[in-house]
């Protein structure tokens, strides 16, 4: 089976400085905004034609801080970190294949960049 490459083709900016401080998932903190900001081949105000018609965005992502190593079973700290659950049954960034999905509310579009609120 081929290995297929994902390229970033925008970054989220945010006040987030440390993971201890994101929420373990979207909509926890729905009054935190973030601005979604694309990399320069890819700020083609075409390609985001009409998307303020929508109230909510769906965004896949990479796990920045996953080095690669993961394990079938975690301790996850909303379990008081003693049980051993399958990695598939959490938010763990450490996967197989370091990919999250986020809702996020959809705030303005602006100079062809996207404002959201609730990203984790």
């Amino acid at each position: 089976m081929d290995e297929i490459t994902i390229k970033p083709v925008a970054y989220i900016k945010n006040d987030y400085k440390e993971k201890f401080g994101v929420p373990r998932q979207s909509g926890l903190a729905p009054s935190v905004k973030s601005e979604i900001v694309f990399c320069p081949e890819y700020r083609d105000e075409n390609m985001i034609r009409d998307i303020e018609q929508y109230s909510h965005l769906w965004l896949v992502w990479g796990f920045s801080k996953n080095n690669g190593e993961w394990s079938p079973t975690v301790r996850p700290p909303r379990l008081g970190g003693n049980k051993r659950v399958g990695v598939f049954a959490t938010r763990s960034p450490y996967r197989p294949n370091p990919i999250g999905l986020s809702s996020v509310e959809l705030i303005k579009v602006e100079n062809g960049e996207i404002y959201v609120k609730g990203a984790d």
